[in-house]
C-alpha cells in the first residue's frame, strides 16, 4: 500500500501542508478498532497529524468520515480537509509523524546555545515534552515538579551519570517525552575511535534503540555539525533532521534532496514497482558491486522507482545498513552551468565528491542521465567527470545510482572501466492492464493538482489510445502525460470531469500539433 496523501488547507488563506495517512497508520487504526468501526479511529489519527503540523480540523465531520472510508476501502488516493491554524510552528525541525518517527535522532548543530532552544521548543509545538540532559546538570527538569511520576523513587544525582541515564530511559516508558543529549558525541566516541571506555555507551544506545521501538518517547543527540558517528552505531540513528542554518555546501546547491519530507509529500503514489525498488535495495546494501544502474527506455518509470526508493528510505523500510541515508538528485546540467573557462567543471566536481566522501555512510547520489558522465567537463586539457568517478567508484567509496536509457547503456559500455562499476537493474514498460493500475493509482494526483474528477473510462482509454497512436513512446509514461494533458484542457474549459471523449481529443490535438 501507498500513502494516502490529504491537503489541509488553513481557512484563512494563509498556508496549506500535506499529511501522509500510511499502510502502518491504517493497520494501527485496526488494531486499535478491534472489533469496533474502524472509521473514527482513522478520523482520530488525522486530527491527531493535523495536530502535529499546527492545524485543528474544521471540516465536517461527514466529510471526514467519507474520506476515512475511502481510506480504508481504496488505501490510494488524495483528498482536501479545511484547518484552522493553532500557531505558527517554528522551522527549527519539520516533526515526523507517530507513525514514521524512528526512536534515535542524530541531529548536528552549528550554535547550539540558538539551536538547542529553537529544538525544544519545535517539540513543544508538537504536543511532546522536551527533557535536556547534559553532563553536568543530569536531566534538567526545572520546568516539571520533581513529584512528575517519571521521577518517582530516582536519585536525581545518579542520572549525571550517560550509562545511568540510558539504562534510566530503558527502564522507565512514558509518552509524549523527548530527551534531548546535549554533546553526547564525547561519551560514544566518533568513527575513528575504538575504545573500551566508549564500548558500554555504544552498547547500550543499541538497547535503546530496541526499547524504544514502538514506545510513545524519542532521543535526539545533539551533536556538532563536524561530528561523524562510528559506522557500527549509524544504522541506528535517523540523520534526516539538520538545522536550517546549515551551511549550503555543492550537494544543496547542485543537487536536490529527495528524502525531504516536503518532498515525499509532493511524490505522486508509486505502483507496480516494489519488485525493482527492493532489487535497488538489495544491490545497495552489498558491500561491492553496490551502484545500480537502471535501465530502460524513456517513460517506463525509472525515475518513479527512485521516487518509491526514496520513501522506503524515509520511512526505514530499506536493509539495516541504509536505514538514515538521505537520497540525493544530483544535476549535472546545473554542475556544468557557467563553467566557462577550462578547469572549472573539474574544480566543481571533486568539491562535490569530497563532500560526499565526507558523508558516505550518510548519502547517497542518484545521477538521471549517467551515461553523459563520459562526455561531461571534458574539453582539451580537462579532465571528464567519468574519469574523475571511476576510481572512486572502483573502491565503492561513492554512493551511486545511475538511470539511463537503453541507447545511454550501449554509449556507457564503450567506457568499460566505468560500466563495470555498475549492476544493471531492468526497469521494462508495463504492460496495458498494469499499466492501467498504476494510473488508478496516480489518478488522485492529478484530480488534486486540476480540481477535477477522472473517470474509470478515461484512464482505461488514455492507456489504450496512446499505445495506438503514440508508438515512439512508452508506457506509462505517455498514458500519463495524456492524462495530464486532457486535464490541463478540461480545466481551460470549465470542466469538471474527465470522460474518455476528452481523451479522444487530447489524442486528435496531439497529431493536429
Amino acid at each position: 500500500m501507498e500513502d494516502f496523501v490529504i491537503e489541509i488547507a488553513d481557512t484563512q488563506g494563509f498556508r496549506k501542508d500535506i499529511i501522509l495517512f500510511s499502510a502502518r497508520d491504517l493497520l494501527e487504526s485496526k488494531n486499535e478498532a478491534g472489533n469496533s468501526p474502524v472509521t473514527p479511529h482513522i478520523v482520530k489519527t488525522i486530527k491527531q497529524k493535523a495536530k502535529e503540523k499546527g492545524y485543528r480540523v474544521v471540516s465536517e465531520k461527514s466529510e471526514l468520515f467519507r474520506m476515512a472510508k475511502e481510506i480504508l476501502v481504496k488505501r490510494v488516493g488524495s483528498a482536501s480537509i479545511a484547518g484552522q491554524i493553532i500557531e505558527d510552528k517554528l522551522s527549527y525541525v519539520s516533526m515526523p509523524s507517530e507513525a514514521m518517527k524512528p526512536p534515535l535522532y542524530l541531529i548536528q548543530y552549528n550554535n547550539p546555545l540558538e539551536e538547542i532552544e529553537q529544538l525544544a521548543a519545535s517539540i513543544r509545538k508538537a504536543g511532546n515534552i522536551p527533557i535536556l540532559w547534559s553532563k553536568a546538570r543530569g536531566l534538567m527538569i526545572d520546568h516539571l515538579s520533581k513529584l512528575y511520576p517519571l521521577f518517582e523513587n530516582v536519585n536525581m544525582a545518579d542520572l549525571n551519570e550517560p550509562a545511568e541515564v540510558i539504562k534510566f530511559i530503558i527502564r522507565r516508558p512514558q509518552e509524549r517525552v523527548v530527551y534531548i543529549f546535549e554533546d553526547f558525541h564525547h561519551f560514544i566516541g566518533d568513527k575513528d575511535i575504538v575504545n573500551p571506555a566508549v564500548g558500554e555507551i555504544r552498547a547500550l544506545l543499541k538497547d535503546l534503540y530496541r526499547n524504544l521501538k514502538g514506545r510513545g518517547e524519542s532521543v535526539y543527540l545533539f551533536v556538532p555539525s563536524t561530528y561523524e558517528p562510528p559506522p557500527e552505531l549509524q544504522p541506528f540513528f535517523d540523520q534526516s533532521l539538520k538545522s536550517p542554518k546549515h551551511v549550503k555546501g555543492y550537494l544543496d546547491r547542485f543537487g536536490q534532496l529527495l528524502t525531504d519530507p516536503a518532498n515525499i509529500a509532493r511524490t505522486k503514489p508509486v505502483i507496480g514497482v516494489d519488485h525493482i525498488i527492493n532489487r535497488l535495495i538489495q544491490v545497495l546494501a552489498q558491500m561491492e558491486a553496490n551502484n545500480p544502474l537502471l535501465v530502460g527506455h524513456p517513460g517506463v518509470g525509472k525515475t518513479s522507482v527512485v521516487d518509491g526508493l526514496a520513501k522506503a528510505l524515509y520511512n526505514g523500510r530499506v536493509a539495516p545498513s541504509l536505514k538514515g541515508k538521505m537520497l540525493y538528485s544530483l544535476s549535472l546540467n546545473s554542475l556544468i552551468a557557467g563553467t566557462r573557462y577550462r578547469g572549472d567543471f573539474e574544480e566543481r566536481f571533486e568539491g562535490l565528491m569530497e563532500e560526499v566522501l565526507q558523508n558516505k555512510d550518510r548519502i547517497i547520489i542518484f545521477i538521471d542521465e549517467i551515461h553523459t558522465l563520459m562526455d561531461a567537463g571534458s574539453s582539451e586539457g580537462a579532465v571528464g567527470a567519468g574519469d574523475i568517478l571511476k576510481p572512486l567508484l572502483a573502491k565503492g567509496q561513492f554512493p551511486c545510482i545511475g538511470a539511463t536509457t537503453l541507447e545511454g547503456a550501449k554509449y556507457l559500455s564503450k567506457d568499460p572501466a566505468l560500466a563495470r562499476r555498475f549492476k544493471k537493474i531492468m526497469v521494462n514498460a508495463p504492460s496495458i492492464d498494469e499499466a492501467v493500475e498504476i494510473l488508478k493509482g496516480v489518478s488522485g494526483s492529478f484530480q488534486k493538482h486540476h480540481r477535477l474528477k477522472i473517470e474509470e473510462d478515461a484512464l482505461v482509454a488514455a492507456v489504450e489510445l496512446s499505445e495506438k497512436h503514440i508508438p515512439d513512446e512508452y508506457l506509462p509514461g505517455k498514458a500519463v502525460s495524456l492524462v495530464d494533458g486532457a486535464s490541463a484542457y478540461c480545466g481551460m474549459q470549465g470542466k469538471k470531469i474527465v470522460t474518455k471523449e476528452d481523451i479522444i481529443a487530447e489524442i486528435e490535438r496531439l497529431k493536429n500539433t
